[in-house]
């Protein structure tokens, strides 16, 4: 047997298992509610494996190994920074819950009220960041196969998107979820089995710290190896971005209570830290078995060569099931956005409940065809998708959290909301084309703390502060 028919045997049992337990789950509940929001059910085992399996995605096998690999333990630097901004989110899950949001436009509904060009600004912001990891992911399954099995690159895309509706379609997010709890446990068994491996092949511990620099693994030392403005960069970027993803929130809606939501959040961020660590150490022993890698990105690749045809069938179940996991979150992120807050806010409020499940299925076959021609056509030019990041955490971090803080002050209005917003793109726009040092989000989200407060200020409905102090004064 070869490569190629080991890989296509292996995903073939891992998915088809994954896909049969999707439509069954899926035929359970066939609400919409159940589609967008996961029947807001979801005991804590399972919101902890979506959070966890949703937010590892393709960039721990690939990048985050390749940290490890060029810089030791800073692997777990980057995982414990995002662990951190997951575990800020549930500070806002009892409110979250209490208001039984769906989508990233409803917070500033609640807290800004109706105003169409600030909820058109923010669907757009809110689509934009799942829709990019839809795209980067299909481009990263599609590059690491085709090298690995000597299938032709557009051809991998397409079976891969095509077979990810399997995990969308049967009950939207309730499916997704499910699934995704299956992947990310068998994410964790194999990170452990690869670990116990990959430490063999290496000739023990021992072994592999002879062959390395010690800069990489002492400790702490080997936590900062990737250089402190990379540190920063990290920060900068990387808190932002976990406090703006939309799947993330609507994990937290989809939760049976915020209690469960709080726990779930709280554990899929220890094992993301635990991932961490396993992605540094494989790039560690990878390291010391080939130190002459031109792109430490390679590593993960060049591991999958070293391995024998059963451990690969293994392995490439777990590429595949981490791979997945990520990309039907999205699609089923941003078909939410699109039938909820686009269709039946603007075009047919009266739509009916199984109109809109119909319309939901036909988006998510719509997206992930959008999102196949855009990876296929411009593969090399995805690299500004990850900007999407950054604007969307400039955009929408401020109105979110300040809103928050601010919620009881009656001070806040959709005119304030929009120009934060507006401003922090503006400013993230204007250092994105200087070409400063510091990361250009970091411009952005000062912008739109300074557009909150003034433009807040600015529109300030003086009614309703008067009323504000003559409770204030009565009370």
């Amino acid at each position: 047997m070869n490569a190629t028919l080991v890989i296509v045997l292996s995903s073939i049992v891992v998915l088809s298992c994954a896909a049969i337990f999707s439509f069954w789950i899926g035929r359970r509940d066939k609400s919409s509610e159940n589609w967008t929001v996961g029947g807001r059910s979801l005991p804590i085992y399972v919101v902890a494996g979506t959070q966890f399996a949703t937010g590892m995605g393709g960039g721990v096998l690939v990048a985050h190994i390749g940290i490890g690999y060029s810089a030791g333990w800073s692997a777990v630097t980057y995982n414990v920074l995002y662990s951190i901004g997951i575990v800020i989110l549930v500070l806002l899950a009892n409110w979250l819950k209490e208001h039984k949001f769906t989508t990233m436009p409803d917070i500033f509904k609640k807290l800004y009220g109706e105003h169409k060009i600030m909820m058109s600004i923010v669907t757009f912001l809110a689509i934009v960041v799942p829709f990019g990891w839809l795209c980067t992911q299909l481009v990263a399954f599609g590059s690491l196969f085709s090298e690995i099995t000597g299938i032709g690159f557009t051809t991998l895309i397409v079976i891969f998107a095509a077979i990810s509706l399997l995990f969308v379609l049967p009950g939207g997010l309730t499916s997704v979820a499910w699934t995704d709890f299956i992947f990310g446990c068998l994410m964790v068994v194999m990170t452990i089995v690869s670990g116990f491996y990959v430490l063999d092949l290496a000739g023990g511990w021992s072994e592999i710290t002879t062959k390395v620099p010690e800069s990489m693994i002492s400790f702490p030392e080997g936590f900062g190896a990737v250089g402190t403005m990379t540190i920063i960069f990290w920060v900068l970027a990387i808190f932002p971005g976990a406090l703006t993803n939309q799947m993330s929130y609507q994990r937290i809606y989809a939760a049976s209570s915020p209690s469960v939501a709080k726990k779930g959040f709280i554990i899929a961020a220890i094992v993301g830290v635990i991932s961490g660590f396993w992605a540094s150490f494989m790039g560690i022993a990878i390291f010391s078995m080939n130190p002459n890698l031109t792109d430490p990105e390679m590593a993960s690749g060049w591991f999958l060569t070293q391995i024998p045809l059963w451990f690969m069938a293994i392995y490439a179940s777990f590429i595949i099931a981490t791979i997945m996991s990520t990309v039907s979150s999205a699609v089923q992120s941003v078909v939410v956005n699109i039938t909820t807050d686009i269709y039946q806010s603007y075009i047919n409020p009266k739509v009916s409940e199984n109109k809109l499940l119909k319309l939901s299925r036909m988006m998510s076959v719509i997206v992930i065809i959008l999102a196949v021609l855009l990876a296929l056509y411009y593969p090399k030019a995805l690299g500004w998708l990850v900007a999407t990041y950054a604007y969307s955490a400039s955009g929408l971090l401020v109105p979110i959290f300040g809103g928050f803080i601010m919620r009881k002050s009656n001070l806040l209005n959709a005119k304030g909301a929009i120009g934060s917003m507006l401003s922090g793109i503006s400013c993230a726009a204007g250092a994105q084309i200087i070409g400063t040092n510091i990361p250009y989000v970091a411009f952005g989200i000062l912008g739109s703390l300074v557009g909150f407060f003034l433009f807040n200020y600015l529109y300030r409905d003086k009614n309703r502060v008067n009323d504000l102090e003559r409770n204030t004064k009565e009370a």
